[in-house]
């Protein structure tokens, strides 16, 4: 290409900013808790060689660009320095090495000049096309950048003019005093979503790492709870039973055939994991409840019921399909009338393989790689949710509407050696009475406590296999006793 076509050829993608935005493929805003996520492009139709007026602007305020964006071979380039700025980041270059910090919300952000990826707290994420120097400007991948400060863009048209408004990230509450919890976690290499609050008011609320190949995780993604799945399933248990329909002295055998030594299982023992029954069943997408039942009946037991302590993946089973005979409801029918309805949890409920949540990751050969389904059964780890979500959750619990305080200490006592209550584990810590439930599945690791004490509540949903959650929330729970005291 001769230089005087060149020259043609780059005032004509300047001039089309705008038509090329919208043609540039800007991912999709999800609506709901999925939180600030960047529209697809897309979705706005443009012709090819269209001129279109453009309007930019940042948090309600027009950008006067110094360095011009322009789009090259579909990618909307930026000046990294500008649209940073603009974006609520402070930022330095070093000239050494060629590379760009950005330090947004405790994050450290960084770009090399010719990379196409961005370090996010050392966790790499790639982007559509590596960054380069034009007239003394590093330009970057739009998409890139607003992913990596976690921005959300929208784009509209009226007659002859496309307004293209980005939105700094709201979602993300970092105070100063809480510092040291941030850093906390990342030095642990934590990836997922946190959220700290105190008497249901959010304190603190961050994601780390990825959430999927080129995105990050945000703060109100939807992601898998694994096994805080058993404290829905223990309160619906107690809901029956104060509606009168079952006691916790029942016998399975009364209301489930077929299950060894049935008539020595009580209700109590199904939800304080001292029935005896072995942990595990057959995980397959599909199987239905009944199927992992009638599996159920054909285990041996692990110890005389009542007389130790064994967690029970099968014993919670069994417990939500007596939650599906008394109700007439399924367990994630009844689940979602009675306590994510009521609660306000309007971006939780059960998975399916079409959910929209983030990957899980587990280490393999040294690297992190995207985990296979995590497949449950109802009772156990079928939940999906947010950390807001779960905000609401413990609020509910602990608001006398759900459960009378009788009931509520019944799940909070420990009913045997190791702590476990009915859904939850109690401890005594420095810090006063605490309540919590750990889970792992294919590639989570969640957590959720309470200071029943001082009100703190500590979440933790994990994309990473083998996080130690309850380690870490016994931690962050230390901290944000002494952030508060500040």
């Amino acid at each position: 290409m001769n230089m005087k076509k060149h020259l043609n050829v780059k005032k004509i993608a300047i001039t089309m900013m705008a038509a090329a935005i919208v043609m540039t493929g800007f991912g999709g805003a999800s609506g709901g808790m999925q939180g600030p996520s960047v529209a697809y492009a897309a979705s706005v139709p443009a012709q090819p060689g269209a001129m279109t007026k453009a309007v930019v602007t940042i948090d309600g305020k027009a950008v006067n660009w110094i360095g011009q964006p322009f789009v090259q071979n579909g990618t909307t380039m930026v000046p990294l320095r500008e649209a940073s700025v603009s974006l609520g980041g402070s930022i330095a270059w070093n000239q050494a090495v060629q590379t760009v910090t950005i330090r947004l919300n405790g994050d450290v952000i960084t770009q090399r000049s010719g990379d196409s990826f961005f370090l996010v707290n050392g966790v790499r994420f790639n982007i559509s096309g590596p960054s380069r120097v034009v007239k003394g400007s590093l330009m970057v991948p739009l998409r890139g950048l607003m992913e990596a400060m976690k921005a959300s863009l929208q784009l509209s048209q009226t007659a002859g003019t496309t307004s293209i408004t980005i939105t700094t990230d709201k979602v993300t509450v970092i105070p100063k005093a809480f510092g040291e919890l941030d850093s906390y976690l990342k030095l642990n290499s934590y990836s997922g979503m946190a959220l700290v609050a105190k008497d249901g008011k959010v304190l603190m609320r961050k994601g780390y790492g990825l959430a999927g190949e080129g995105k990050l995780n945000r703060p109100d993604m939807k992601t898998r709870i694994a096994s805080i799945t058993k404290s829905f399933t223990a309160a619906s248990i107690m809901q029956l039973i104060e509606a009168g329909k079952l006691s916790l002295d029942d016998p399975i055998s009364k209301l489930v055939s077929g299950i060894p030594s049935g008539d020595k299982i009580t209700i109590h023992m199904l939800l304080s994991h001292t029935s005896g029954l072995p942990s595990e069943f057959t995980r397959k997408d599909g199987t239905t409840i009944e199927q992992t039942v009638n599996e159920i009946r054909t285990k041996k037991l692990d110890f005389e019921p009542g007389t130790d302590y064994k967690y029970s993946n099968c014993g919670y089973v069994l417990l939500a399909y007596v939650v599906e005979k008394l109700s007439g409801m399924s367990y994630a029918d009844y689940v979602q009338t009675n306590m994510l309805q009521a609660a306000g949890m309007t971006h939780s409920g059960t998975a399916t393989a079409k959910t929209p949540t983030n990957d899980g990751y587990v280490l393999s050969k040294g690297a992190w790689v995207k985990a296979p389904y995590y497949v449950s059964q109802s009772g156990t780890g079928t939940l999906y949710s947010t950390v807001d979500d779960l905000v609401k959750w413990d609020s509910l619990l602990h608001s006398g509407s759900l459960l009378s305080d009788s009931s509520l200490e019944a799940m909070y006592t420990p009913h045997s050696q190791k702590g476990y209550g009915y859904g939850w584990i109690v401890r005594e810590t420095p810090e006063g009475k605490t309540v919590f439930h750990n889970g792992s599945g294919s590639g989570f690791s969640t957590g959720m406590s309470r200071n029943l004490e001082n009100g703190v509540t500590v979440i933790l949903l994990g994309n990473h296999a083998g996080i130690d959650t309850a380690l870490m929330m016994e931690k962050l729970q230390t901290l944000a006793a002494s952030a508060i005291r500040v």
